[in-house]
């Protein structure tokens, strides 16, 4: 670089002849011309021509491109700035941008700071959520319910900017507060969640936002459901769950009870998903999505189970690929589990109830947490990986008393099990 030229210049000049694989050539004008003629520079090297009239214009050259960009001290730091790509921005245009840069750093402001702040102002909550959704697969249902709550109870703020919303929290709060009121706290505290999530992920893309107004909400907590499992209340069950008129409900209901299994994983279950030679279940699509697939091992009764269905589903409906079919419903396949005369003893309670009975059947916690497909933040349970054969002895030990607590008789080769006699009980 010429000495006696403008100190600015130089500074800048070394600045970008330090960086790493990066060498500088100074004294030209730089041109549309120079730009087409000098080469690319070598693979995971950079060249930069400062310009010999404006001092901080500079082209930058790397195997796969040509930069314009301007530089200068603000503050007492030197700040890079990215005007534009050759061809598509010519020289002349790319000087008349580094000049308004140049003069914008002189005054002490910084032109990419101002950019990605401009940026920031414009995202929308509608453009947060479609950016979280793309940011990792989620489940279908995962999505869909994200959607669902944010057309429900954030309906006016999709098209929101972010930052005004960053900026009232008071008013997030009192959104809480008033979905509280109207639709209840699971509700409210769901919605509030979704909200923080979708801000978390846009503050990661634009950290100009501000902090997460979301902090500024006293969520209700969720207090986990108290299911009654004395002993007649499951007996009770056992009779009623064979009484049902419809074998596919019955099964799905033993089904659940002998997996533990939620009840939309169970719903999802397909044929193609089960191998009875080697006795497992595969869930492709579990709560927490495909990262958290596993095979379920298979007790002797779920297996019997699972035959059943195999053989009587085409008589309910032809070709279904579903294990628990429905004629009526929109899916084809079981979707609501409630039953009056269970009791309230469905879905998640009966998840509940397999995670105590084979806890009494002296099924370990950390064998009993992966037939859940619980995830543990623990770094030794990371490392479990116990044979499909060691967890079906659990399986079968959780079945057995599982069916005992609710007064049914399973036979080998046979479906439905039968009461336990009364003397038995």
């Amino acid at each position: 670089m010429r000495q006696g030229r403008n100190a600015v210049g130089s500074q800048a000049g070394t600045q970008l002849g330090t960086q790493q694989g990066e060498k500088e050539h100074a004294g030209q004008r730089l041109t549309s011309d120079l730009a087409r003629r000098v080469p690319a520079a070598a693979k995971a090297s950079a060249r930069t021509y400062s310009d010999s009239d404006l001092q901080g214009f500079y082209l930058r050259v790397t195997s796969g491109s040509k930069t314009w960009i301007a530089q200068r001290s603000v503050g007492g730091r030197q700040r890079r700035v990215t005007l534009g790509r050759w061809p598509a921005m010519s020289a002349s245009e790319a000087r008349e941008a580094a000049r308004r840069a140049l003069v914008a750093m002189g005054e002490g402001r910084d032109p990419a700071q101002e950019r990605r702040l401009a940026v920031a102002r414009g995202i929308t909550l509608r453009e947060a959520l479609e950016l979280h959704l793309r940011a990792k697969p989620h489940a279908e249902r995962t999505e869909a319910d994200y959607r669902d709550v944010t057309t429900r109870y954030l309906a006016d703020w999709l098209d929101r900017p972010l930052r005004e919303i960053g900026e009232d929290r008071r008013g997030v709060r009192e959104r809480h507060e008033r979905v509280s009121a109207k639709h209840g706290a699971s509700v409210a505290d769901r919605a509030v969640r979704v909200l923080r999530a979708c801000y978390n992920r846009a503050l990661r893309e634009f950290p100009d936002l501000p902090t997460n107004p979301c902090a500024n909400v006293d969520y209700h907590g969720t207090r986990r459901r108290q299911v009654d499992l004395s002993a007649k209340r499951l007996r009770d069950w056992g009779a009623a769950v064979l009484a049902l008129p419809s074998p596919v409900r019955r099964d799905f209901h033993l089904f659940t009870l002998l997996t533990g299994m939620r009840r939309t994983a169970a719903s999802e279950a397909k044929v193609e998903h089960v191998d009875l030679s080697t006795g497992v279940l595969h869930v492709p699509l579990p709560k927490g999505g495909a990262d958290r697939a596993f095979d379920l091992p298979l007790s002797g009764p779920l297996r019997d189970l699972i035959r059943n269905r195999i053989a009587e589903n085409p008589a309910i409906v032809r070709d279904s690929p579903w294990l628990f079919p429905s004629p009526t419903s929109k899916t084809g396949r079981l979707a609501e589990s409630k039953e009056r005369a269970l009791g309230g003893l469905h879905g998640h309670a009966l998840r509940h109830a397999y995670a105590s009975l084979a806890l009494e059947a002296g099924v370990p916690m950390a064998e009993l947490k992966l037939l859940l497909n619980h995830a543990v933040a623990d770094v030794t349970f990371g490392y479990l990986r116990p044979g499909v054969a060691h967890l079906r002895a659990c399986q079968e030990r959780a079945s057995a008393r599982a069916l005992e607590a609710v007064g049914l008789v399973w036979t080998e080769g046979e479906w439905p099990p039968a009461r336990a006699a009364v003397a038995d009980l």
